[in-house]
């Protein structure tokens, strides 16, 4: 029988892990929070929102909406093989991003991430601030890297991973894979939270 991650020494219970307010580089603030099941809507109409370009970064195809299957899966965290956390525009309420890691079948502390930023927050440091807040989840949770698989053609994602610490794994094709050790936080760990 194994333990219940929520109850594994050293992990910090979901109920545990308030919500974060960020203040990012550009003087806008955000709420950081796990996400949870009842986020499903909201990460439905983020999704909606995004352009297709973004859309198609983020997924690899185009894709004008998701199947109820893929926001199950989406939405189904069990917050240590699969963790998910949401950023939100405290002002507006509405979902501005998210960033989730998976651990990687066959790879002992080696989980797989993915971020999504909307249109309208992108390039003011949220997808950076997001990544920094999911290494400290993963540090907790005994991760000790992380590997990002994006589009040879997504230069945002790529620029933002390498200034994170991210290195650049043999790859070709159309995907670029790259890893971060998260023995210490990334250089994105450099965002402060907002005054109270």
């Amino acid at each position: 029988m194994t333990t219940p991650p929520h109850t594994r020494p050293g992990s910090k219970r979901p109920s545990q892990v308030q919500t974060r307010r960020l203040t990012l580089r550009d003087g806008r603030v955000v709420d950081v929070r796990l996400l949870e099941r009842g986020d499903r809507e909201g990460l439905a109409a983020a999704i909606r929102r995004l352009s297709d370009q973004t859309r198609y970064l983020r997924f690899a195809s185009a894709k004008p909406r998701l199947t109820k299957r893929e926001l199950d899966f989406l939405v189904d965290v069990d917050h240590h093989h699969h963790e998910a956390i949401v950023a939100v525009d405290p002002t507006t309420g509405r979902g501005v991003g998210a960033a989730r890691y998976i651990q990687l079948p066959g790879e002992p502390g080696m989980a797989e991430i993915a971020a999504t930023v909307t249109d309208d927050w992108q390039g003011h440091g949220l997808g950076t601030a997001l990544l920094a807040q999911l290494a400290g989840r993963a540090r907790d949770e005994g991760y000790s890297a992380f590997r990002a698989s994006v589009l040879a053609s997504n230069q945002r994602s790529i620029a933002m991973l390498l200034a994170a610490g991210f290195a650049p794994l043999p790859s070709g094709g159309t995907l670029r894979e790259y890893e971060l050790t998260l023995a210490q936080p990334p250089a994105a760990g450099r965002v402060r939270p907002a005054p109270p």
